[in-house]
């Protein structure tokens, strides 16, 4: 998706966060976290889609979930623990929103919470959690380019000299996220996002599927 607005305090996805007292020049030291070099998919851009999406589709998000987008890969180390990158992007955001109303602060914390296994425990948490999902409904190539990207951050973590063997044993890996994700009766929490993402994301991940299990298929498609 392209650009609507430069990632900053003055975004209007952010207004409403800036409004309920969240300080500007925070939210610049926030987004420079994703500016670290390792990151090749959990960057700025990614936020920056999350953002601008919201606005494309006339979504306005309330604070807690202005907020939960911000935090919610401030803290992205590649091969952490399932749900530990979360639980301390979380716990930044605790101390980065000291200050603000403990109701938001914490509405904001669980959605974070919610990104690890990417399950809706409230009503707030849905649109985050699609939001951050909606890069699998992109078209094949940029699809393509994503796992790359992923597998571009985790490369370094697999002690496998040859970069095909290496992407193999990455793949294998991501197939089983993706046959999660397919197992459940809908990928999306919303029906805006269900019919405009849905049939788009289940067809990449199958295809993703089958090219790992297809005989003979090696290295990155």
């Amino acid at each position: 998706m392209n650009s609507a607005a430069a990632l900053n305090a003055g975004h209007p996805a952010l207004a409403p966060l800036v409004a309920a007292g969240f300080e500007p020049q925070r939210i610049e030291q926030v987004l420079r976290f994703y500016d670290e070099p390792h990151r090749r998919y959990h960057d700025r851009r990614h936020l920056h889609e999350m953002f601008d999406a919201a606005v494309a589709f006339g979504l306005k998000l309330s604070a807690p979930q202005a907020l939960a987008v911000l935090f919610h890969d401030a803290i992205y180390v590649p091969g952490a623990a399932r749900g530990l990158n979360e639980a301390l992007s979380a716990q930044l955001l605790r101390v980065y929103a000291g200050g603000l109303a403990a109701p938001l602060v914490e509405t904001a914390y669980a959605i974070v919470i919610d990104t690890a296994e990417h399950v809706a425990r409230s009503g707030e948490a849905k649109l985050v959690l699609d939001l951050d999902l909606m890069r699998l409904a992109a078209a094949r190539d940029e699809f393509i380019r994503y796992s790359r990207e992923v597998f571009a951050e985790q490369r370094p973590l697999i002690l496998v000299e040859d970069d095909d063997d290496a992407w193999d044993f990455f793949a294998q890996r991501r197939v089983q996220f993706f046959e999660r994700l397919l197992e459940r009766p809908a990928i999306f929490c919303l029906p805006a996002f269900r019919e405009r993402f849905e049939a788009i994301t289940r067809s990449n991940l199958r295809e993703s599927i089958d090219w790992v299990r297809a005989a003979g298929n090696r290295g990155m498609p």
